[in-house]
């Protein structure tokens, strides 16, 4: 896909994923809020939302949102896997048996490219497990502060601090316009 990139996220077709993105957002909230009532409170005395608890609501936490987070990192994981499969037997058809600075530098390219990505998968398996399987057991309000809140903040910010770590371009442009 990496080489059809241009084809497949025309303006028109990124306009229509959005619209989708919206419709799927705006339908599972909908039904999640009217029409099962599984709305979100703040329990008391936690610090932590939680869903209403009903048979319903843990079927739907369970079965809809864990699943759902599970198998989306399940699809980046997949799609990240064919997509460096691919660039790399691109390359070695491109320069087979080259050991020219720039086959190395894309091996080292790609090499960081799956680090990056198993690094971010791992990172947001480990916060769908603190937030779904260990938080129920979580003694006090603090260790359940930590394993819901504190763990949702620490994968959405190390996903960026990961994609800086292995991504030179990134580092490169950051220190450029910071006239490092």
């Amino acid at each position: 896909m990496p080489f059809a990139y241009s084809r497949l996220f025309s303006a028109r077709n990124t306009r229509i994923l959005i619209c989708i993105y919206w419709t799927i957002a705006i339908a599972t909230t909908t039904y999640l809020l009217k029409m099962i009532d599984c709305y979100n409170f703040l329990k008391p005395g936690s610090w932590v939302f939680g869903f209403k608890e009903t048979p319903t609501c843990n079927f739907v936490l369970w079965r809809i949102e864990f699943v759902k987070y599970v198998v989306y990192v399940g699809i980046v994981a997949f799609l990240d896997l064919c997509s460096i499969l691919r660039v790399h037997y691109m390359n070695i058809r491109r320069v087979r048996g080259s050991q020219d600075v720039l086959s190395v530098q894309r091996r080292r390219a790609e090499r960081n490219l799956v680090y990056q990505a198993a690094l971010q998968g791992i990172f947001f398996l480990l916060e769908l497990v603190t937030y779904f399987i260990l938080s129920p057991f979580a003694g006090n309000k603090w260790v359940l502060y930590l394993l819901t809140t504190v763990s949702w903040c620490l994968v959405h910010g190390m996903d960026g601090f990961i994609v800086l770590t292995f991504n030179r371009d990134f580092r490169r442009k950051i220190s450029n316009n910071l006239g490092c």
